[in-house]
């Protein structure tokens, strides 16, 4: 979404010719979208947005409105030209001061037909008495999407119980558990976590009885709706503690686990949350400070796991390893198959130097050389295979020049079928 797709080439499409005209004019949906960067000279936008409105008759609108300069004020005619509209809003994105979203609060009950809605701000956190009182969405019964985007999602009223996806890209701890106690249907969860603490919670909301237990580590958080799942850090705060967090969390549908940049200690304990996936098909870490032997250990749980990624964190003791690449190593036998992980693996990215390297090649060369057809997915169960599923995508990011040997193995090992990639070195 920009200026060019929702602005120049309507009116491009409109100066063809007239038969081209009168087919865009006649074309309510090409009208029906807008990217907006506010400003003080705001009348020829101003002229734009109110035609875009009439043009759009009444087809819903995806509206994207940056608010990024000053001077800055409570209300801005743009933004008046659009609350008149608010019954056509379906997917709407506001970055902006916080004085601005109180300019929102007459559009309450007025938005029929809202699905998806993100909101963003550059400023510092509100003062107490806006806190909490921002009910300008509370009433959106169609609304399935949410993000927030520097700033606490709890500072608003949404309807949590609709959600069905949540990226939050500035959250604590307790936020993420107040969200994930109301979000019962939710099945796609982004969070960002700034820190591992609490952003002294008296500011925004009184603290809740389910919290209050979850404080004394009584609470075990189970969300059987919940299908995909991201953790990530801020590039500024990589090291941020959730090791008591992954005890209290049970997500027996959840089919993605993406984490990314998280440079604090693991714990046992996220072994054990593994555990507790038992339909988890991938797993992504990138730049985690997750120790190979961990890895091991959580992988073990894993039997339905068909895509893993492994990218070692510069400056942390490296997670792909020999240990790692032997464990992955694929091998014959009733005994050795018992110890044999993830056969159902068909894609797989890892970071590899080049002191691992043959050991890599071999574990690769083991799952493409011998492979076979595994039972059905719902009838495999504690059935280990004697062959693993075929390896169907392979990615390597070299840290270093991996050697002639490593990249002729890897062109038998695209020679077999397997479609193989090399990124340039990292």
């Amino acid at each position: 979404m920009d200026s060019e797709h929702t602005v120049v080439l309507p009116l491009l499409v409109a100066q063809i010719c007239t038969r081209w005209r009168q087919t865009a004019f006649a074309t309510p949906r090409l009208w029906a979208r807008l990217f907006l960067q506010l400003s003080p000279d705001h009348t020829a936008l101003l002229a734009i947005v109110n035609t875009w409105l009439v043009r759009s008759g009444g087809c819903p609108l995806t509206v994207y409105v940056f608010w990024e300069e000053p001077p800055f004020a409570a209300r801005h005619p743009i933004l008046d030209a659009l609350l008149a509209h608010s019954e056509r809003w379906q997917s709407m994105f506001f970055y902006m001061p916080y004085t601005a979203f109180k300019s929102l609060t007459h559009i309450r009950k007025r938005l029929p037909q809202l699905t998806s809605l993100s909101l963003g701000t550059k400023d510092e956190p509100p003062s107490s008495e806006l806190v909490g009182k921002l009910d300008v969405f509370a009433d959106a019964p169609q609304l399935r999407s949410l993000e927030c985007v520097n700033f606490s999602p709890l500072i608003f009223k949404f309807p949590w119980g609709h959600l069905t996806e949540v990226p939050m890209m500035a959250v604590t701890v307790d936020e993420f558990v107040d969200i994930l106690l109301q979000t019962s249907k939710l099945q796609k969860g982004g969070f960002v976590f700034m820190d591992g603490a609490s952003r002294s919670r008296s500011r925004y909301l009184a603290p809740s009885p389910q919290l209050s237990v979850y404080h004394n580590h009584r609470i075990h958080l189970c969300h059987p709706s919940l299908r995909s799942f991201t953790i990530m850090t801020p590039p500024f705060n990589s090291h941020v503690d959730l090791r008591f967090l992954f005890p209290q969390l049970s997500f027996p549908q959840l089919e993605e686990l993406v984490i990314c940049n998280l440079n604090s200690e693991f714990c046992d304990e996220f072994v054990g949350f593994l555990g507790r996936l038992p339909c988890l098909r991938v797993l992504h870490l990138r730049k985690t400070a997750l120790g190979d032997w961990q890895l091991v250990q959580g992988l073990r749980k894993c039997v339905m796991l068909e895509s893993l990624i492994v990218y070692s964190a510069p400056g942390q003791a490296p997670t792909v390893t020999h240990h790692l690449l032997e464990a992955l190593t694929w091998r014959r036998g009733d005994r050795a198959r018992q110890k044999n992980l993830l056969p159902c693996l068909k894609m797989l990215e890892l970071t590899v130097d080049y002191n691992v390297s043959d050991d890599f090649v071999r574990m690769v060369r083991s799952r493409v050389v011998f492979v076979g057809d595994l039972p059905p997915a719902d009838e495999l169960g504690p059935f280990v295979p004697t062959l693993p599923a075929r390896l169907e995508k392979l990615r390597i990011r070299p840290t270093e020049d991996l050697g002639d040997r490593v990249y002729t193995g890897l062109a038998e090992i695209a020679s077999c079928g397997v479609d193989v990639s090399v990124e340039d070195l990292i």
